[in-house]
């Protein structure tokens, strides 16, 4: 778990110091981590959450493409496709920074490679923003990457408030934390905008916080 409780000695500093301290550290530790070992925890996180009510109830789910590094997330699109799920995923919209678009796609043959090396969904295929959110864009359950989670729901995203926008909306249906094990910490270091999530995933165990 990351030392990142209110005791630490990081935090006299300055709340974005310690984000940005952070977030390199998690950077850090993701890099050394063995490409079969995160395979394996991959797999066994997903399946968690595959097997979690909130998955088995969901019609719809908003989910993302895991850039290198991250938790993969190819069991949960695979299985979201072959049972007939609605899946949403994002796209970065051009020219307007810290916004997304979330877009309904039937398979990865509608995927390439946008900004940051991320696949997502084509430019023909229509998306809808932080506008949309509870409105044409109504998920049942929203799984979120990040770069750390604590036990309160807290996140730290990658600093470009893309998620905070959605979650700061309408959008009401539970948000699932997923992450590596070693990405939860006991508390992090938030600001007012930063926005939670209900539920935290790892390989280790699924959490209702």
């Amino acid at each position: 778990m990351l030392p990142t409780s209110p005791e630490s000695p990081m935090s006299e500093e300055p709340v974005a110091a310690r984000k940005a301290a952070l977030r390199e550290h998690i950077r850090k530790l993701r890099s050394r981590q063995p490409p079969g070992l995160a395979r394996a925890r991959s797999l066994e996180a997903q399946q968690r959450l595959i097997e979690a009510a909130c998955w088995r109830n969901a019609h719809s789910v908003a989910l993302y493409v895991a850039l290198k590094g991250e938790l993969s997330t190819d069991k949960l699109l695979d299985a979201a496709w072959k049972s007939g799920r609605t899946v949403w995923l994002p796209r970065v919209r051009p020219g307007e920074a810290g916004i997304m678009d979330f877009v309904a796609c039937t398979g990865p043959e509608q995927l390439r490679t946008g900004p940051f090396g991320l696949s997502e969904p084509e430019d023909g295929l229509p998306g809808f923003g932080p506008e949309g959110a509870g409105k044409a864009f109504k998920p049942d359950l929203l799984v979120l990457p990040g770069l750390a989670f604590d036990l309160h729901g807290g996140r730290l995203g990658f600093g470009g408030g893309y998620y905070d926008r959605f979650l700061d909306s309408e959008l009401a249906c539970p948000r699932v934390g997923l992450c590596f094990a070693f990405q939860v910490a006991k508390n992090l270091p938030l600001e007012q905008w930063d926005q939670r999530v209900q539920y935290l995933c790892t390989e280790e165990q699924f959490l209702c916080l």
